[in-house]
């Protein structure tokens, strides 16, 4: 499955399930935006941005977890932790997942 931008852009704001050694951790993705497609051939897809927010006591490392939503059933993504750059959001953890 091929996802893009019309599979997550409704799902802004909805919670999503990452499988993790110490349990289920609930992520909310708060951004979907594709990125520059630069020079790519038109058979590859467009770069797309994922931003999800966890709770501020469990701090995911960079690792690929698998990650499920009822919408889009579960997959194994790269996810990485990311600074909001606002440090008035320094209360919440912020994930990226870059599909490229």
């Amino acid at each position: 499955m091929n996802l893009g931008l019309e599979q997550f852009a409704p799902l802004v704001g909805a919670n999503f399930m990452v499988h993790t050694q110490a349990g289920l951790i609930e992520v909310q993705l708060s951004e979907a935006t594709e990125l520059p497609r630069g020079n790519r051939p038109e058979q590859f897809r467009t770069p797309l941005s994922l931003i999800f927010i966890g709770p501020p006591d469990v701090a995911l490392l960079q690792d690929n977890y698998i990650i499920e939503h009822p919408a889009l059933g579960q997959h194994q993504w790269s996810m990485v932790p990311v600074s909001s750059g606002n440090p008035a959001a320094d209360d919440k953890r912020y994930y990226q997942i870059l599909f490229a």
